[in-house]
């Protein structure tokens, strides 16, 4: 029976791994019960403490810790592992295989790449949650609603289940605002949250648990529409040469092998809600039919590019190798992309105000 005052509770884990050496720097953010507590007169210190070890076998740390850690070592409750981009890149099979083996360690948890050294990321505080691991299980969990089931596939079990298949997994990519780590007295001294922040733009490119490239934002949000992952994102077209800003709901998308033909088609449908309108002109049946066109035409064109840039890229991103289209043969496989959307909500009105002229 383990009792909660005799915990070092693990809310983030993080590793860097030295591709000479092998060393593997692991870093953990440990909750200070007292910073935490809600009570009165009960925040003593920092949220978290951050430990930092070293070692050759991942197997090594939880000895190590109880050197310095004066609980015990126990991570059934963390939220996030973060890795650096060095390690990434070397491959985080050995890291996969060493959660997998034991039953307390957690694989259903959000997994990142880390674009800022890890030193800087795991000494820094967090805007509105005290605690970095709720910060970004908060930030997730809100992107997670627009995803079909409510799930966002970034998790260290969707890369073990990625190993043995040719379509790429893509987790985010983390970026931190600041070179310096934001201590709690920077928090206090300054209004500006976004000036030593963590934000996930980008995404990592993952085949066989090894990162093989990035994406940005634009690209990363289109691979998990075409994917029936998304279910829900906003787009800026252009109709009558205006800017009219569109929120795509209801995302459906069905996947049809024509075989004989060697060709995929991709059928995309969607409800549209209009955020913002620039246009001038009254909005009416055709006015809307309008809107809809440019939008399935800007979203086949952008299909179209992350088609291309797959193929050029050497990565497999609708998995067509894994429906049993040949390895020689996936190159020179069409991929058509048929897209069909219906404007269902306006707002408040369909003509703009507009300002009279005086005589």
């Amino acid at each position: 029976m383990k009792e909660i005052n005799q915990l070092a509770i693990v809310n983030i884990a993080a590793a860097d791994k030295d591709p000479k050496t092998g060393m593997i720097t692991a870093y953990y953010q440990v909750i200070n019960p007292s910073g935490v507590s809600t009570k009165s007169g009960g925040s003593g210190g920092t949220a978290v403490y951050s430990f930092e070890f070293k070692e050759y076998s991942s197997g090594r740390f939880e000895e190590k810790t109880s050197r310095v850690m004066p609980r015990l070592f126990y991570t059934p409750q963390i939220q996030c592992y973060i890795v650096s981009q060095k390690y990434a890149r070397q491959g985080l099979l050995d890291l996969i295989n060493f959660l997998e083996h034991n039953p307390e360690r957690r694989t259903n948890v959000d997994i990142v790449v880390s674009d800022a050294p890890l030193s800087v990321v795991m000494n820094s505080l967090t805007s509105l949650e005290r605690v970095p691991g709720r910060y970004i299980r908060s930030l997730f969990e809100l992107h997670a609603r627009n995803y079909h089931r409510g799930v966002f596939p970034i998790k260290v079990n969707d890369l073990a289940k990625g190993i043995n298949f040719h379509q790429p997994t893509v987790i985010p990519i983390l970026d931190f605002s600041s070179k310096q780590p934001a201590s709690k007295k920077d928090k206090l001294e300054t209004m500006n949250a976004t000036q030593a922040a963590m934000s996930f733009e980008d995404g990592a490119v993952f085949l066989n648990a090894r990162m093989v490239g990035r994406m940005d934002v634009k690209t990363k949000t289109l691979f998990y529409i075409l994917n029936d992952d998304l279910q829900r994102f906003a787009e800026s077209i252009k109709v009558n040469g205006e800017n009219v800003d569109v929120e795509a709901q209801n995302v459906q998308v069905h996947r049809e092998y024509d075989r004989p033909s060697s060709r995929l088609i991709i059928r995309i449908r969607a409800d549209l809600r209009i955020i913002s309108n620039k246009q001038k002109k009254e909005m009416n049946v055709q006015n809307l039919h309008e809107i809809e066109k440019a939008f399935n035409q800007t979203l086949k064109r952008k299909a179209k590019s992350l088609d291309e840039l797959g193929k050029k890229k050497d990565w497999d991103l609708f998995g067509l190798q894994d429906e049993g289209v040949h390895p020689k043969d996936w190159h020179n496989y069409k991929v058509v992309f048929l897209v069909n959307s219906k404007v269902t909500t306006i707002g408040n009105t369909g003509s703009p105000y507009q300002v009279e002229k005086s005589e």
